[in-house]
């Protein structure tokens, strides 16, 4: 499920060939432990220019890392983190982008009945466009608001976030020695909607007016979790939460588009500066890395 992050596979026995050279981050003053969520639905670009950020840049010596995938977590031993980082970003893209294409496939469905719900509703309202199988549609317009908010609302489930879960993991790193930094790479959603003409000839409709609007041009404004009081748990950690949100989504959806994750950004933002961390948008996973990267070193 989107967003749920489970736990799981809190380790992982990793057998590698010989040392290859690297250049990280140097050391902070005492060691750095790292959670790094990837939190994708359908794109798999970038997963391994991160990691080589990640392996090659920002972990030092006695440092510690974490890595939350849409499925699975998968922690680290120092005896694996010295193992050849060619090997371990190799093994670990393989993981990741199988781990983003088993959790997105629910998703993706959910998606293609939004797809299907807004073909429909256009082939009603615009009596020249039929569904792609070529027959009109003859269901009542209420009935296929009723079907695309179904899809929607199947939608919300799967993105609902377990806030308990994201205690727990980062939980591991309480009365450790060093930096505690969690970092959130959140990859923008966009879900179907009615294109422009259609929009515009319900807008003139009086019995649909309203809930055209509200489904769709209207994003998810609902916080998705305590954001107040998982920004206190942090404190109390104490870990600093960094927020990247990658935009440049090679999506499958097809024609008219709305953000949709525009909750989970506000709450992650909400996050990232309640404890001191960056927000940063960017095109590719690695770039937002890097801003990461850059604050350390202006820190220190």
């Amino acid at each position: 499920m989107r967003r749920s992050f489970l736990l799981a596979l809190w380790t992982m026995s990793l057998t590698f060939l010989a040392a290859a050279g690297s250049s990280p981050l140097p050391a902070a003053d005492g060691p750095r432990n790292v959670i790094v969520f990837f939190e994708f639905v359908d794109d798999t670009n970038g997963v391994k220019g991160a990691l080589e950020i990640i392996f090659n840049k920002m972990l030092g010596p006695g440092d510690q890392l974490i890595i939350q995938s849409p499925a699975r977590v998968y922690g680290f031993s120092q005896a694996t983190l010295a193992k050849p980082k060619a090997e371990l970003i190799a093994l670990m893209s393989d993981k990741l982008r199988g781990d983003i294409t088993q959790a997105g496939q629910n998703y993706q469905q959910v998606i293609k009945d939004l797809e299907t719900a807004v073909r429909n509703l256009e082939g009603f309202i615009l009596p020249t466009d039929v569904p792609s199988d070529g027959s009109p549609e003859t269901r009542d317009l209420t009935e296929l608001f009723n079907y695309y908010r179904q899809g929607l609302a199947n939608l919300t489930q799967l993105r609902k976030i377990n806030d308990a879960s994201i205690r727990q993991l980062t939980g591991a790193f309480r009365g450790q020695k060093g930096e505690n930094h969690v970092i959130v790479l959140l990859e923008r959603e966009l879900r179907p909607v009615p294109r422009r003409e259609a929009l515009n000839i319900l807008a003139d409709m009086p019995k649909y007016a309203f809930n055209a609007n509200e489904l769709f041009l209207t994003g998810n404004t609902k916080e998705p979790f305590p954001v107040a009081a998982l920004a206190e748990y942090f404190k109390q950690v104490p870990l600093t939460l960094h927020f990247i949100y990658i935009t440049s989504k090679n999506t499958s959806t097809s024609g008219s588009v709305i953000e949709n994750s525009g909750d989970v950004y506000s709450a992650f933002s909400k996050l990232a500066e309640a404890t001191g961390g960056i927000r940063q948008t960017s095109s590719e996973p690695a770039g937002g890395l890097e801003f990461v990267l850059k604050a350390w070193k202006e820190a220190k």
